[in-house]
């Protein structure tokens, strides 16, 4: 009986010893035509491939090199399909662990490959989980990736998913079918958006529907530094990139966002802002090298830092000095954003006996504006105009003669001006 056993081992070796060994002793390219007709068959495509490899490390692998899609309108560095028992004992008719490195898409290439699979129904190869590598979506404007994800396929062959994340974590997009066209979500933790500025957004979501001409993002929701936001965008790629659209933007921290602009004179208290952002560049990559924003801003009981303007304004011809901060119970304007010029425009301070009213450009890291005061205590006003200029992290602020009407009554302090 064991001698039996010990030939049945002897020749299930014997066997795989001669399947894997199979590879080395064919020509391999000499399989190119029915490997070409097979992927052409699976992709619709015409498909050229550059030549077949195999080798045993770290496990049995076939490696094909250099594959090109429609004369061009993609091309793929390799597809490796390793010789496991599944794929072996399925004759190529349905494959698993396949790997897709260093792919390169048209968009139109891109957004009809859903179709073309569901659409394949005789010659079908059954393909499990496909993993992506270094996957980008090409055009005459620029490159959209790399990224690495995770194709997943439903059982009749058609494409189901295709899931798409950074190495980081940070973000996962998920890619559906959708009739003509695709659908797209997206999840963002922690994630620091590319507007120019380095904004940081806790949670995003973001779903649309794409087509080779672009993609209409019509649902937007997110945290962001304690706030929330909601909104919708439109990013078109056809003769250049284009990404426009608006956000909604309720009770969040003016602290660490002003920060994002400058660590030294920044605002404090809780905002609302609508935002309305247009960006446009040739290629991608340079998509937000340019800032275009025009936001309308509220914030409540908080105040400015770095900036006092209570003090210059007692203070009169006088400059008072550096530092301290002007509190407010309201602060509305509007921010106009043009690449790296900052406009703050129709600015309203409202904090009890004080106001103000102003505006200020912030260009190249220094200040240049006037803001017109008045301070109402008892029967006495004070009323001057401001200005600001010097470095952002350093403002200075100057003023003319104050003007003072009604009897004057004993010095106050600031402190008690604002009572």
């Amino acid at each position: 009986m064991m001698k039996k056993i010990r030939i049945l081992l002897f020749c299930l070796l014997l066997f795989f010893v001669l399947i894997i060994s199979l590879p080395l002793i064919l020509p391999l390219n000499s399989y190119k035509p029915q490997l070409e007709k097979r992927l052409s068959a699976l992709l619709q495509a015409q498909v050229q491939l550059e030549n077949i490899e195999f080798s045993y490390q770290p496990l049995p692998i076939f490696t094909l090199n250099g594959v090109e899609i429609d004369g061009g309108a993609g091309k793929i560095e390799q597809i490796r399909i390793p010789l496991n028992f599944f794929n072996l004992f399925k004759y190529g008719k349905s494959l698993k662990n396949v790997e897709v490195g260093g792919v390169r898409l048209s968009p139109a290439l891109a957004f009809s490959l859903p179709k073309r699979f569901a659409a394949l129904e005789q010659d079908r190869i059954i393909l499990g989980d496909v993993v992506l590598t270094k996957a980008s979506v090409v055009s005459e404007q620029g490159e959209l990736g790399p990224i690495d994800g995770v194709m997943r396929f439903a059982k009749n062959g058609a494409m189901d998913d295709l899931q798409l994340a950074d190495k980081q974590g940070h973000l996962e997009v998920h890619i559906k079918p959708k009739g003509e066209n695709i659908g797209v979500t997206m999840q963002a933790t922690s994630w620091e958006l590319p507007f120019g500025y380095p904004l940081v957004f806790e949670r995003l979501y973001m779903s649309g529907e794409g087509s080779p001409a672009g993609l209409l993002i019509d649902d937007i929701r997110g945290e962001s530094y304690g706030g929330v936001l909601s909104g919708k965008a439109q990013l078109t790629w056809q003769n250049e990139w284009n990404l426009l659209g608006q956000l909604a933007l309720k009770g969040v921290h003016g602290e660490p966002l002003s920060k994002v602009f400058s660590p030294a004179t920044f605002v404090v208290g809780r905002m609302d802002a609508e935002v309305k952002f247009m960006y446009r560049a040739a290629d991608y990559l340079k998509l937000f090298a340019h800032p275009n924003m025009d936001a309308s801003f509220l914030l409540r009981d908080g105040a400015v830092h770095n900036v006092d303007l209570v003090a210059q304004l007692r203070a009169g011809e006088t400059p008072a000095g550096r530092g301290g901060q002007t509190r407010f119970d309201s602060l509305s304007g509007k921010m106009i954003i043009r690449d790296r010029s900052v406009q703050l425009q129709s600015m309203a301070l409202e904090a009890g006996k004080f106001n103000a009213q102003g505006a200020v450009q912030i260009a190249d890291g220094r200040l240049n504006g006037s803001v017109s005061g008045r301070l109402q205590a008892g029967v006495l006003a004070i009323s001057n105009q401001i200005r600001l200029s010097g470095a952002l992290a350093k403002p200075v602020l100057n003023s003319g003669n104050a003007a003072r009407t009604g009897e004057q009554p004993p010095a106050l302090s600031v402190t008690e001006l604002l009572q």
